[in-house]
């Protein structure tokens, strides 16, 4: 369930509406919302929606690639080699009709290779110009400035974000809402709210409790704070996670953390199958988390007995 940003999500639906190839500067500090604020936007709308990661640009361009083949049901084992034939491939592919494309994170492309930005302007002049792309560009700084900012003036549109409060009266408000709603909240389930780098769960440690994301997103790590963290996925709004502790009564298997301020549902053991009653979409989800974690757990004894075979 989102809430708020009316007057933001406003903004982006009229820059979606241009005709022609337009771009949406979106710059924020940290824990905004931004993410949040995108995922509403582009939901139930043709989208390619890539969150740059902080490595190397190559390695953002083979992650984008297999996203964009991803959604064109292209089977095609090789990445792109460029930036501009991965746009290419994109215009031609929609042929005229409208879709978005969102490079979240974008300070991530921009810090770690210098030139990206005047490369993305070379393929806005040439190959993006005349497709019908809404391309949106979200991050911690304004992108586009200098004789940039002025190329791009009338294909682009610029908003920064302030930071969303969840204030106590529009937490108790959601709380009315979804107890009269038929995604209803158990009697025991209790509305939490954690801020960026909150530790939810931790891997190793036994839970009693779900959780449901009401609004943010959570990420989850092997070896959360070793040498050896992996991260293993993410959590969005609408899902759950920590159901494989409260219903083996094991440890859990990851460390769950609040990759943005949130708003959590907390569902204890003994309200969990009346909150299945009641919110039956979430099922597939938690069936489907559950064969992960069932995953994780086979990887992990693998590594283990390839260990023990190299000792003996």
């Amino acid at each position: 369930m989102f809430i708020g940003r009316v007057n933001e999500l406003a903004e982006l639906e009229r820059g979606y509406r241009r005709e022609g190839f337009s771009i949406f500067e979106l710059y924020a500090a940290r824990n905004a919302g931004k993410t949040s604020l995108l995922e509403e936007f582009c939901r139930n709308k043709d989208s390619i929606y890539f969150t740059s990661a902080e490595t190397n640009g190559r390695a953002n361009l083979i992650a984008f690639s297999k996203l964009v083949f991803s959604h064109y049901k292209d089977t095609r084992p090789q990445p792109f080699t460029f930036w501009s034939e991965a746009f290419s491939y994109i215009v031609n592919k929609q042929e005229g009709i409208k879709v978005i494309i969102v490079l979240d994170n974008f300070d991530a492309l921009s810090d770690r290779d210098p030139v990206f930005t005047d490369m993305l302007c070379k393929c806005i002049t040439s190959d993006l110009k005349d497709s019908n792309i809404f391309m949106i560009l979200s991050g911690r700084k304004k992108i586009f400035t200098g004789k940039n900012a002025s190329l791009f003036q009338k294909l682009m549109s610029s908003l920064k974000l302030d930071k969303f409060t969840l204030t106590d009266d529009v937490v108790d408000k959601l709380r009315k809402q979804l107890a009269g709603s038929s995604q209803g909240t158990p009697d025991k389930a209790k509305m939490i709210r954690c801020s960026e780098e909150d530790v939810i769960l931790r891997e190793g440690e036994t839970n009693s409790e779900m959780y449901k994301i009401i609004s943010g997103r959570a990420v989850c790590y092997l070896g959360y704070g070793t040498d050896e963290e992996y991260l293993v996925g993410t959590f969005q709004e609408g899902q759950c996670f920590g159901e494989y502790s409260l219903l083996t009564g094991n440890p859990g298997v990851y460390t769950a953390v609040a990759y943005s301020d949130m708003l959590l549902m907390r569902i204890p053991r003994d309200e969990f199958t009346r909150f299945v009653a009641m919110n039956a979409d979430n099922s597939v989800g938690i069936m489907r988390n559950m064969a992960k974690m069932i995953n994780i757990l086979k990887v992990n004894i693998d590594l283990l007995r390839g260990e023990l075979a190299g000792e003996g």
